[in-house]
């Protein structure tokens, strides 16, 4: 049985497709779209993605970052699902890519988001997203097939995290 991504809320997954189309299928809270991934995985989602997916022209194979957003209105929460192309080609980290607005992931201006421990936390997730593509491309060409999930970067970023504090890099 694959894998399947449980996304976690207010926490991007950059994923490639491993096909272009998914396939409509009924889930508990009602249709869904599964896709197949390129590193085997399976991720199910709302029309609502696969709506996002094909207006950004995102291809098989192409890297692209998922993200099951909280957001508020007033005393109302819901949630918003965002679809960004992986900007691997320019290094800009997935918090300060432009999305079609002009604006970066919902505010106006391309700064980290407040609070000094946050960025620090951000850094380690790109830094970590960028050993692991060098690590598969690496391994790539000597023959070997790896791949890194969203867990494995997850505990690369925490432990570059807790790197950083123990330095004192963290006050």
């Amino acid at each position: 049985m694959r894998e399947k991504i449980a996304f976690q809320t207010n926490a991007p997954v950059t994923v490639a497709l491993a096909y272009a189309d998914g396939l409509q299928v009924e889930g508990r809270f009602g249709d869904q779209i599964m896709y197949t991934l390129a590193d085997e995985r399976v991720m199910y989602v709302p029309p609502v993605v696969r709506n996002k997916l094909v207006e950004l022209g995102i291809q098989p194979g192409e890297l692209f970052t998922i993200c099951k957003a909280e957001r508020k209105q007033g005393n109302r929460r819901f949630i918003e699902w965002q679809v960004n192309k992986d900007n691997v080609a320019n290094d800009q980290p997935p918090w300060e890519t432009p999305s079609p607005n002009g604006k970066v992931n919902g505010h106006a201006s391309p700064k980290p988001p407040n609070g000094h421990a946050v960025s620090h936390v951000q850094n380690a997730l790109a830094s970590s997203i960028d050993a692991a593509l060098a690590a598969e491309q690496y391994a790539a060409t000597k023959g070997f097939s790896v791949r890194f999930g969203s867990e494995d970067l997850r505990a690369m970023a925490l432990s570059l995290f807790i790197q950083h504090a123990r330095e004192g890099g963290l006050r």
